[in-house]
């Protein structure tokens, strides 16, 4: 009997049930299945298995991917620190001790300097659609596919998420506002911060409650407004700042570049598929949910929210391309490439 689908059925499969139902016809299944070969992978992210997005992007992505090839790729998806602690997930990925991730990119700025570009910057993408243009039309997921490559390590895609919302203890309106401000960051939006005069410092995801409740930081960003709600950042700040300090920014999935080259290239097609599912996934998500957490902020009167000036904007995305240009200064042979296909998106919006 075929199954009655109800709306909300729907709404929760998303858009990216259909790419992976698309993904899945790549090949006929009887095609796929006389392989008679398994490919089983182990997957680690950094998100905390507490978080809703855990489940809706991180293992939603490895179910379609496992459903898509009729079980051929069948990744399993790990937890934080499952096979190696997270800042030691890009290094095991290249020696093949792991073999993906869904993770955050910042990580290996040390390793990788252009994963700078992959995140995005403060106040220069506004929407959607400007980041995904960026890497495929742009052409900047060559330049980072190339540079991970040098690792051993390949780039799948981004995956997307509603921006960087700073939670605050005090309200953050001018470029004087950052002036002292203890602001947990990292990677091109600490560089920022530290032009405006705030002091970045880092802590662990699982510290950053604490840190805030009793003070050692004052401000912290995870992600979207929602992300930081999941931490309950709302319950140790009191205020939320807006317009998020980044429109969209991103997460990436990477794999093992022997295992990728391992692939038939009818699985790699999936995966990049299913790749671009999880960001539309993850961005659906951010973005709904963004909107639930600010109305609840508001008619709970949890806290106030706190507004960025125009010349504040305008101040900080100066000093975003002055990180954009260092990073270039840093790396020729990558950041350069990445970073001015990125000014001249930006030239021709009018931001720079």
């Amino acid at each position: 009997m075929t199954e009655k689908i109800s709306r909300r059925k729907m709404l929760k499969g998303g858009l990216t049930a259909a790419i992976a139902g698309a993904a899945s016809t790549i090949l006929p299944r009887s095609a796929r299945a006389k392989s008679g070969k398994k490919i089983k992978w182990r997957m680690q992210t950094h998100w905390p298995t507490g978080v809703e997005y855990y489940d809706t992007t991180y293992v939603a992505f490895c179910d379609r991917v496992r459903e898509a090839t009729a079980g051929e790729l069948d990744i399993t998806p790990l937890p934080p620190g499952a096979v190696v602690p997270t800042g030691n997930v890009f290094q095991a990925i290249g020696q093949n001790r792991l073999d993906a991730a869904m993770i955050w990119p910042t990580y290996w700025l040390g390793q990788v300097p252009v994963a700078v570009h992959i995140n995005g910057h403060l106040f220069m993408w506004e929407r959607a659609h400007e980041m995904f243009t960026y890497f495929y039309d742009w052409g900047a997921i060559e330049v980072f596919r190339e540079a991970y490559a040098d690792k051993n390590v390949y780039f799948v895609g981004p995956t997307a998420e509603t921006g960087v919302a700073l939670y605050s203890k005090k309200p953050i309106r001018t470029i004087d506002d950052f002036k002292g401000f203890k602001v947990r960051s990292t990677g091109a939006a600490a560089d920022v911060f530290k032009k405006a005069g705030a002091t970045p410092v880092f802590f662990p995801g699982e510290e950053l409650y604490q840190a805030l409740q009793t003070g050692v930081c004052e401000g912290a960003h995870w992600g979207p407004v929602s992300g930081g709600w999941s931490m309950k950042f709302q319950e140790v700040t009191n205020y939320i700042v807006q317009p998020n300090l980044t429109g969209i920014d991103n997460g990436e999935i990477i794999i093992s570049k022997k295992k990728w080259d391992e692939l038939p290239s009818d699985m790699k097609m999936i995966v990049h598929e299913c790749a671009r599912g999880a960001a539309i996934d993850h961005l659906r998500w951010t973005g709904y949910n963004d909107d639930l957490c600010l109305n609840e902020f508001k008619k709970k009167n949890i806290g106030e929210i706190s507004r960025l000036e125009e010349d504040t904007i305008a101040q900080m995305r100066k000093y975003s391309f002055e990180v954009v240009d260092e990073y270039s200064k840093r790396d020729p042979k990558y950041c350069k490439k990445a970073g001015d296909l990125l000014k001249e998106q930006m030239r021709m919006k009018g931001r720079i």
